[in-house]
């Protein structure tokens, strides 16, 4: 008897109601260029942001000697202060869209809270102000519960018996620092303009003609070493735009 079962596919999660099983491939695109540069194959079940490392594997951060640091554009899975963190200290400077945070039928959210960690504070709409109790891990906890049993704003801000807390993430400055950044005029320029040069790459990786979203075989390595070769299928592609040729002993663009 011959099994079909692949034992490195996983059950992935596109959405909570869009799922799928098999692999994930996490494209690595150069904007200026519009070439794949790196392509990394992991099973569906695993997030995003656990591939940076290794989709920056041929990559140097330029943070070290002074030097302009390189950006990275990702999108929200990204955005994680965890992810942002990690890449800050590796030397690059990360463009991710942070969501938004979000609370129940409209009440008010974490965004609607004036966050000071300089004073160690939170302020909440109503512009009642609580000092943020921090645990041994560096995360803490703003409660507003005294304030909230008389507060002309409860009905807009929570249901719980107990009042409102917000939490602090251990790396909350990083979170705030990205969120700060990303309602900047600049900010907000680059992200347009990058976005749907990646956007349109990912595009072209997936196109049917290069083997669709499916896999065309089984084992990671074997799904891994067809999703660089297609990689490879669509730089030439690009590399025919760009009117790259082999002239006088070297490659070179001959379009202008």
């Amino acid at each position: 008897m011959i099994s079909t079962v692949d034992p490195d596919a996983r059950h992935g999660h596109k959405s909570r109601s869009r799922r799928f099983d098999g692999y994930k491939a996490h494209v690595c695109v150069d904007p200026d260029s519009e070439l794949i540069d790196n392509v990394v194959v992991t099973p569906a079940n695993t997030a995003d942001a656990d591939a940076v490392s290794d989709l920056l594997n041929n990559h140097d951060g330029g943070g070290g000697g002074g030097g302009e640091r390189p950006l990275i554009f990702g999108d929200s899975a990204y955005a994680g202060p965890d992810t942002i963190d990690d890449l800050n200290d590796a030397g690059y400077e990360v463009i991710a869209k942070v969501p938004p945070a979000t609370n129940r039928d409209g009440r008010y959210s974490k965004d609607d809270f004036a966050v000071d960690l300089a004073q160690n504070t939170v302020t909440c709409p109503a512009g009642v102000t609580v000092t943020i109790r921090s645990g041994a891990d560096g995360a803490g906890r703003a409660e507003f519960g005294p304030a909230c049993a008389t507060c002309p704003l409860r009905d807009r801000c929570t249901t719980s018996p107990s009042g409102r807390t917000i939490s602090i993430h251990p790396r909350e400055a990083v979170l705030q620092r990205a969120k700060r950044l990303q309602a900047t005029p600049e900010w907000q320029d680059a992200y347009r303009q990058i976005r749907p040069r990646v956007e349109r790459k990912i595009a072209h990786f997936v196109r049917a003609a290069w083997g669709g979203r499916r896999a065309r075989t089984r084992g990671r390595e074997r799904v891994t070493a067809d999703a660089v070769t297609r990689a490879a299928a669509v730089n030439w592609s690009r590399l025919a735009t760009l009117g790259v040729a082999f002239t006088d002993g070297g490659w070179a663009v001959t379009a202008t």
